[in-house]
């Protein structure tokens, strides 16, 4: 079957859907809990018919209908019977039954059926509607009606179907400016949604024009006498794309339909000025008589539907500028080049920058402004500064025969027009004054900082804001001093990283164990044995040394041989293999090797690794230390001519001073060797909080760069962060550490990612279900698990 038209609907408050149909008339009822088909109440065919436009819930549980077509108003109770509010009119009328008494006593009949009148909207008197288009319900029963109306729409209250008061004005003309096209505006609306007040604030009430575009909200009061009252709010709420099928509210919420669905009505926030304001100057002193005032500039913003009018007077006396009018001056014209100041930053946005005007007939010692600011109440213009040059530069009397000054009127035309080449040659004749700006750091334009750094031969980093760029250039000199260095590769980091910058990066200068940056160098933390003085071997006797875990030079060379051959006995060398010394380099048999490395560093605590290619450096230790030959020949016992036919020895020396510089050689010289020019950047972490990987990234990539430029060329490094270095062994407390959450606190590490993340420095991320947080997982969380004090119930 076709489905009837429908007119209306609305939901109660018992939670029934009421839907208004057209053919037939009457009411289809959803029960919203229960739910299956609707219940059809039909109307009665009524003289006036029956055509629902709108229903609004009661708070009795029924509805009203408005018949907009009839001008009727309809009342519902709760079981959605229309309520009898005035007169009836009879439906069906009575009739004699067929059947009667045979006695004939009485005659039986069925009285006629009526059905209540509904509240006219039409009729003649109090009550005259032009166009009913919505309708609404208050919390304490009262209904309103909207009127459209031809000029302006209105509001109709009844309270139990009778009028109540006199008709309400929608009127918006506080909110409307005095002048201009939209001084004429009047809301015709088209409907409107009532949001009721909780906890004793208003009602209000959304109402939306016929042209679909705003909507205006109304707080609704009760005057004295019980007269509502409508009060327009000064709250813009546009409408876009409005589809016109009407407002509804829900909640403290207004809707709109919008597409295929409603979205709120959000209010936008609109500024509200004053419509027009004037501002006078103080009286200005030209300091000369007959001063002829040249231009005034006005560094200002005016947008568009603003304007600022300028006026000026001026007069010799001080007593006589009171009783001058004052006299329009041209329209205020934008600059193209900005502010006629030099390096003057230029203004951002389209209706921002310096204005200016040619005093046409500012002539006297002294002068008065005057603006007059207009924005209608929509706009204002916003003055930052207003700049008046005096006196005029003549460019007719300081150039040109006096010829051209005769005649008044054309010479007052000629300096005028010739001020306008002055305009144009004065500003950048002022740039070259005031050149000197250009070479402080403080003073240079933003454009100018980079020409600036190029005399430093430096290339400002794109990602430096202006402060940053500024300080930076103001420091230079101190950067350069100590660039290279520890201190300067500090300053480099801070300057990149630190979100903060100020003087203090360059001017403080603190124990490099308490910087919050800091540089190790390697040497530093390279792990030497204590050395003692050489001392020179004692001649005769016996020496006794107990035995200990690790040789030292002062135990004697018989133990540490002994103890080898007995190592090499334990792994299987035969006898006659055994070596008569200690060898300083791997043996050549691959068994022997073995033993030799793992009795080097259980024994000695290292491995020997001096090699022929360290022999210039074993020479060079050597001179550094006896400095003559003829002091390493008697330490020695040696005969040589030159320190430099010096032999590094491959099998362990006899007791002495041969013996011991090969020691300090091999645990001091080659350790420091190894770790010269090599350092590390140890960067702080939040403390007790875990940073964002991409923003720990972004650190480490721009601190790697920033060492990468500042470095010394022949020095290699590697960049960590304070968690990465605190491990026992590799780290030394003071120097690159921060006692705070371990280095292997998750928190504090990103999730592993092959290829890209290092063992150690990430951990095994749980993979998916496992990682959610946001519900329980199977096998991972306990279910139904609620704690009470002293006890854990299951």
């Amino acid at each position: 079957p076709t489905p009837p038209p429908l007119g209306a609907l609305a939901v109660t408050d018992h939670h029934y859907l009421v839907v208004g149909t057209l053919a037939p008339a009457g009411l289809l009822v959803f029960d919203l809990h229960a739910g299956g088909p609707p219940l059809q109440y039909l109307w009665p065919a009524l003289p006036a018919g029956f055509a629902p436009w709108d229903i609004a819930a009661s708070p009795d549980g029924g509805a009203v209908v408005l018949d907009r077509e009839h001008r009727r108003l309809w009342f519902l109770d709760a079981s959605f019977r229309a309520v009898r509010t005035g007169g009836e009119t009879e439906v069906e009328p009575e009739v004699v039954d067929p059947f009667q008494p045979l006695d004939g006593s009485y005659t039986r009949r069925t009285a006629a059926e009526t059905f209540p009148e509904p509240v006219s909207l039409s009729a003649p008197g109090p009550v005259s509607t032009v166009d009913p288009v919505s309708v609404e319900v208050l919390a304490d029963g009262r209904v309103l009606v909207l009127d459209r109306g031809v000029d302006n729409s209105r509001l109709w209250v009844f309270r139990d179907g009778v009028l109540e008061g006199a008709p309400v004005l929608l009127e918006v003309d506080d909110l409307l400016p005095d002048t201009g096209p939209a001084a004429d505006f009047k809301l015709v609306a088209h409907d409107m949604a009532l949001v009721r007040g909780v906890e004793g604030a208003p009602d209000r009430l959304y109402v939306v024009g016929q042209d679909g575009n705003q909507a205006f909200v109304f707080e609704l009061h009760d005057a004295p006498g019980g007269q509502l009252t409508a009060v327009a709010q000064p709250e813009y709420l546009p409408l876009r794309l409005f589809g016109g099928k009407g407002l509804i509210a829900f909640g403290q919420e207004a809707f709109y339909d919008f597409a295929d669905g409603f979205i709120p009505l959000v209010a936008q926030r609109r500024p509200r000025y004053v419509p027009a304001a004037t501002l006078r100057t103080a009286v200005m002193d030209g300091r000369a008589p007959e001063c002829v005032w040249h231009r005034l500039m006005l560094d200002a913003a005016i947008p568009p539907g603003a304007t600022v009018t300028v006026r000026s007077r001026a007069a010799n006396e001080k007593a006589e500028l009171e009783l001058q009018p004052f006299s329009e001056e041209p329209a205020l014209l934008k600059r193209a080049s900005g502010s006629e100041q030099p390096f003057a930053p230029a203004p951002l946005g389209a209706h921002r920058g310096t204005f200016e005007l040619l005093f046409q007939r500012a002539k006297g010692r002294y002068a008065q402004v005057e603006l007059t600011l207009d924005g209608g109440g929509g706009s204002t213009p916003r003055l930052h500064a207003l700049r008046v040059w005096y006196p005029r530069f003549s460019y007719a009397a300081q150039y040109l025969p006096a010829i051209y000054r005769e005649q008044p009127e054309s010479a007052h035309f000629l300096d005028r027009f010739l001020a306008n080449v002055e305009g144009l040659l004065t500003p950048v004749e002022d740039r070259i004054a005031a050149a000197q700006v250009l070479f402080d750091a403080r003073s240079a334009p933003p454009e100018a900082l980079e020409w600036l750094a190029s005399w430093f031969g430096v290339v400002l980093d794109p990602a430096w804001n202006e402060p940053r760029r500024r300080l930076f250039l103001r420091h230079t000199l101190d950067f350069f001093q100590w660039r290279g260095t520890a201190r300067g590769l500090r300053m480099a980091l801070r300057l990149a990283l630190d979100e903060c910058v100020d003087d203090t990066v360059f001017t403080e200068d603190v124990d490099p164990t308490r910087a919050r940056l800091r540089i190790v160098e390697r040497f530093r933390a390279a792990r030497t044995p204590f050395l003692q003085p050489t001392q020179p071997s004692e001649v005769g006797g016996i020496r006794v040394v107990a035995p200990a875990p690790r040789w030292e030079p002062k135990q004697g060379r018989v133990q540490l041989v002994t103890r080898f051959r007995d190592a090499l006995t334990a792994a299987g060398v035969a006898q006659g293999a055994l070596p008569d010394g200690f060898p300083l380099r791997a043996p050549t048999d691959a068994t022997q090797a073995t033993v030799w490395r793992d009795f080097s560093l259980d024994v000695l605590g290292f491995v020997p690794a001096a090699t022929d290619t360290d022999a210039p450096r074993w020479r060079e230790f050597l001179a550094r230390r006896y400095g003559r030959v003829a002091a390493f020949n008697l330490a020695h016992g040696a005969s040589l001519t030159d320190i430099s036919q010096a032999v590094l020895p491959t099998t362990l020396q006899a007791d002495g001073a041969a013996q011991v510089d090969w020691y300090h050689f091999e645990t001091v010289v080659l350790p420091v060797r190894a770790a010269a020019h090599r350092f590390t950047v140890v960067l702080p972490m939040p403390r007790g909080s875990a940073a964002q990987e991409q923003e720990q990234r972004d650190r480490l990539e721009r601190a790697l760069r920033v060492v990468e430029l500042e470095k010394p060329a022949h020095t290699v490094f590697d960049v960590k962060f304070y968690w990465a270095m605190f491990r026992v062994g590799e780290a030394r407390l003071g120097v690159d550490t921060l006692v705070d959450l371990g280095s292997r606190a998750p928190e504090l590490m990103p999730a592993m990612r092959l290829g890209r993340e290092y063992l150690a420095e990430s951990y095994l991320a749980p993979r998916p279900p496992q990682d959610a947080v946001d519900r329980h997982i199977l096998g991972r969380d306990p279910l139904g698990r609620r704690e009470i004090q002293g006890s854990d119930i299951q």
